[in-house]
């Protein structure tokens, strides 16, 4: 079905490119990905080319329309605090996507941070939350978590590429997969231990861990897991996004064990839905908003709760019945491309800003 195209109107989207290394990046490629083809859009990957369009635009249209044009702006990222002041002058900042609350991130990891960092982390935050008139989010508990008002958040959720991840031929073995930034506190550990626990009944099992380390802490972490788990049958390694579906597909069951904590409970990773597009059920530890979409679509498994048990159980429910696991999965890749391909997620955003900000309607947003 087509989607209707917006009148003309001047927009800028921001959307930073680069390589497409992991899910962020996926998110903040597509995110705004429809809103610009349906408002052919300007789109720019650093903010000093917004000034460059905004100003050569002007120039340009001054001379035969003797007005201001003023471009309306949305952004995949929050802006950084030295474009707060400047964004004003150049463009009506429309929407921005705040995804992450790194301050409250970093605690919930543990990773130790200064106290001034995690100050300048949440002043950014802040300051998007206050300049811009519409803020896309990936749940609503996330904003109530991070303090975003109700009235001005637009659910976005979180999404895959289902051109792009696709399921594979199905593992000759009993296999484990997860995908993880590599970093204590994303339940790493207990999965480590819960497949030695089901090694005894599969005996065959291959657990496989994509981490990617996204610094040197990350680096350092892998090198000490490495040395923590050295049994052959433990596969650690990268999974780039290029090859992330062949990756995926070595996978019978993927898994998400978060440990308990507010963050986590209101975290919508990508890494699920991109579970899903492989075609693989997931297991998850009950965090609120993973647990609830495994439960709302019907593709895994909740685990009963957080100990090293309860995940080896529910994992151990899927490895021992090949039927339900291939059914899960099969409704797992059928729900990614009915729910949450970012094309569809993104229409949808397109449809809150523009219905928002009475865009299309006769009306513009206020200028500033």
């Amino acid at each position: 079905m087509s989607v209707p195209r917006r009148p003309r109107e001047d927009w800028v989207v921001v959307r930073p490119g680069g390589e497409t290394r992991w899910g962020g990046e996926i998110r903040r490629r597509h995110i705004f990905a429809q809103l610009a083809r349906r408002t052919d859009a300007h789109v720019i990957d650093i903010w000093p080319k917004l000034r460059r369009h905004v100003v050569g635009r002007r120039w340009q249209l001054w001379r035969r329309l003797r007005e201001r044009p003023v471009p309306l702006l949305v952004s995949a990222e929050q802006a950084p605090p030295s474009w707060i002041a400047k964004i004003p002058e150049l463009a009506i900042p429309v929407a921005v996507a705040i995804y992450d609350d790194p301050s409250v991130q970093l605690r919930a990891l543990g990773v130790a941070a200064l106290d001034t960092r995690i100050a300048g982390l949440r002043l950014r935050l802040e300051q998007n939350r206050d300049l811009f008139h519409s803020l896309v989010v990936p749940t609503a508990s996330f904003a109530e978590l991070v303090g975003l008002p109700a009235d001005r958040t637009i659910v976005g959720g979180n999404g895959t590429i289902v051109s792009h991840i696709r399921p594979r031929p199905w593992p000759s073995r009993p296999s484990i997969g997860m995908v993880s930034g590599a970093a204590p506190g994303r339940g790493i550990e207990l999965l480590i231990e819960a497949a030695r626990l089901l090694r005894a009944t599969h005996s065959d099992l291959v657990l496989h861990l994509w981490l990617q380390p996204t610094g040197e802490e990350g680096v350092t972490y892998l090198a000490a897991l490495r040395a923590a788990a050295p049994e052959p049958w433990i596969e650690i390694g990268p999974a780039p996004y290029a090859t992330l579906g062949d990756a995926l597909g070595q996978a019978t069951v993927l898994t998400i064990p978060h440990p308990p904590g507010t963050y986590m409970d209101v975290a919508l990773p990508v890494k699920l839905f991109d579970s899903m597009a492989a075609g693989r059920p997931l297991v998850v530890t009950p965090r609120l908003e993973t647990a609830r979409v495994i439960e709302r679509f019907g593709v895994g498994v909740v685990a009963g709760g957080d100990h090293l048990d309860d995940v080896a159980a529910a994992l151990d429910r899927l490895l021992g019945d090949e039927a339900l696991t291939r059914e899960l999965g099969a409704k797992a890749r059928e729900t990614a491309e009915r729910e949450f391909d970012w094309p569809i997620l993104g229409n949808r955003i397109a449809d809150e800003v523009f219905s928002r900000e009475g865009i299309g309607s006769g009306q513009r947003p206020p200028a500033p």
